[in-house]
């Protein structure tokens, strides 16, 4: 069992990660500055900065936590080093950094950035995750995650770029292939980037090249259609003349082809390796329908573990965006979109509620009831269904279970059981039309628990 922390028993160090340097600040309570410095972001200046720190802490007689904003990112060697090192380490969301800098008053720089992380672990301690030691499945799934998407958003703007120089040369494109990235495309835009390349080219040479390059599956009386069609749609273009500009962008247009080649050669090799590390968490998040292996990578590699949500699926769903957040203010609240979250997460329940509207049953079932049974409209029905993805996943990793169905359709029965249950309670406490207006003075709106505030430190 962890032990409490006691804000006035602790030396809190704040640092603020660069590529080359490590601003770092180090405070007891209330906001007494004790170390004021900045390292190399090198793995000798890391033993440096953690001897100095513990010499302070050990010299005051205080706990030693170190915080650091965003250690996934300029941050991770260290991060790493210090939690191996069996060191109490926050990783600080630049979101909480934001909030506080701003009660500073102050221009943005790296001493302050450095000082509001040590005040945020100070005040919002246990409601900050902890940095782990290494794990290796989870982080190379985390790599091969990030170098997927990273491939992905590069295969797109390849494609944009290549629809941009095709709608030149051949207006009728489209209507060659569908799509333009495939096999026997990408090899005919290669070999013939502009209609003037196709000049002396006979239909039968066309039908033998279509024949082999999609490896046989384009037979021949497709591939003579299709010749036909791309060489009928040549005949205006091939009237102009073959300047320079011609020749530039049949040369980009064949360069464009080869990298598409590439880019879709490492996304799959990529998905294969995605296939080994995923196994290896022990997670088993694809046996859901309309969940893939790369949507399973990158939900893990946000996620993480649910230890750092203390196994708590409401405090899951409001980082990743499926809970909506709260407003409110004197006697008027509602409940908004979540945009302080993490972005990749909402984006893969979006999708993984996409799918599985379409693939899984429950989830069509529940879709369905939504939107027919009770009128909801269609976008509102999937942020309904992401929220109760979300609580099936956290379920899934928490157990390392794969996906069971029956499981979710009990609690499912159960919990709308307790609605019931509720309702009909309330009913019995109320008079006939005793539901009162929103403006009703009598009507509480719901709060937050309030904790008591230090004195000495201010609000995020």
């Amino acid at each position: 069992m962890s032990m409490r922390f006691v804000p006035e028993e602790a030396l809190v160090v704040g640092v603020d990660p660069h590529r080359d340097s490590l601003e770092v600040v180090g405070i007891k309570y209330p906001e007494v500055k004790l170390i004021e410095q900045e390292w190399e972001n090198t793995p000798e200046a890391h033993r440096s900065l953690l001897e100095r720190a513990r010499e302070v802490a050990s010299a005051q007689g205080l706990r030693l936590v170190i915080g650091i904003e965003d250690s996934s990112n300029y941050g991770y060697n260290l991060a790493r080093y210090l939690a191996r090192e069996g060191c109490q380490v926050k990783d600080v969301s630049p979101i909480k950094t934001d909030r506080q800098r701003d009660f500073y008053g102050q221009d943005k720089s790296d001493h302050l950035d450095a000082l509001v992380t040590a005040v945020v672990v100070l005040r919002a301690y246990d409601r900050l995750p902890d940095v782990k030691p290494l794990r290796e499945a989870a982080e190379a799934t985390r790599e091969l995650s990030r170098y997927h998407e990273q491939l992905v958003k590069g295969q797109t703007a390849t494609v944009n770029r290549l629809h941009n120089l095709l709608a030149n040369q051949y207006p009728g494109y489209k209507a060659f292939f569908n799509p333009i990235r495939g096999v026997t495309a990408l090899a005919f835009w290669s070999e013939y980037p502009t209609p003037h390349h196709l000049e002396g080219v006979s239909i039968e040479e066309l039908v033998e090249f279509f024949y082999e390059k999609s490896h046989h599956r384009l037979n021949r009386e497709a591939g003579r259609e299709k010749a036909e069609l791309i060489l009928a749609s040549c005949e205006q273009v091939l009237a102009s003349d073959r300047g320079l500009l011609i020749e530039t962008q049949a040369q980009i247009i064949k360069d464009l082809a080869g990298r598409l080649v590439e880019l879709r050669e490492s996304i799959e090799s990529v998905k294969a390796q995605l296939q080994v590390t995923v196994s290896a968490t022990g997670q088993q998040l694809e046996t859901l329908k309309g969940l893939g292996i790369v949507l399973a990578g990158r939900i893990i590699a946000d996620t993480v573990n649910t230890e750092r949500f203390d196994n708590d699926p409401n405090r899951y769903a409001s980082y990743n965006g499926t809970a909506p957040a709260f407003k409110g203010s004197g006697k008027h609240y509602r409940h908004v979109d979540n945009k302080r979250c993490n972005r990749r997460l909402k984006d893969s329940f979006q999708k993984l509620a996409m799918n599985a509207a379409l693939h899984e049953p429950l989830s069509k079932a529940y879709l369905k009831h939504l939107t027919e049974e009770r009128g909801m409209e269609r976008h509102h029905a999937i942020k309904r269904l992401m929220r109760r993805l979300s609580d099936i996943i956290f379920a899934m990793m928490r157990d390392k279970t794969p996906y069971d169905p029956e499981i979710h359709r009990k609690k499912q029965g159960h919990r709308g059981k307790k609605k019931e249950e509720s309702t009909a309670a309330a009913g019995q406490r109320q008079e006939p039309f005793a539901f009162p207006s929103p403006r009703d003075a009598s009507v509480a709106r719901p709060r937050e628990p309030v904790k008591q505030r230090e004195p000495a430190l201010e609000p995020v």
